[in-house]
């Protein structure tokens, strides 16, 4: 859980903390908080969510006004490569071709995803 450059585990609730921060820097609590009403989650929750964050050193905050503005301390693309890459050790050791099996055996892909997803491995393989 700490941040030895990207060693971060971010939980669910955690990660609408950052999406609504990397969809806008620098907003206050009560902004994050307004922008996650839908949660139903207490201003308290919030503030405990956004206080894990920072001592993840996922996000950080700019003390220079009274109201302590928030913002990532890292990527978004950092973030969700770090998430799929453990993602990918933890459930298929590390298998991206298990992983892919997974997906297309027992997933109801529509061909536009199936083309996608052929496209993507070829990608990976040249």
């Amino acid at each position: 859980m700490e941040n030895s450059k990207g060693n971060i585990h971010i939980s669910d609730s955690e990660w609408k903390v950052m999406k609504v921060l990397w969809e806008k820097p620098d907003l206050t609590l009560k902004e994050i908080s307004a922008k996650l009403e839908d949660t139903k989650w207490s201003y308290t929750t919030i503030r405990t969510l956004v206080t894990r964050l920072m001592d993840k050193g996922a996000i950080k905050a700019d003390k220079t006004s009274s109201n302590f503005l928030y913002s990532p301390a890292i990527a978004e693309k950092e973030c969700k490569t770090k998430e799929i890459n453990s993602f990918l050790s933890k459930v298929f050791d590390g298998s991206v071709s298990m992983m892919v099996s997974a997906l297309t055996k027992d997933s109801k892909l529509t061909e536009e995803e199936q083309k996608k997803l052929m496209s993507i491995i070829e990608k990976i393989e040249s």
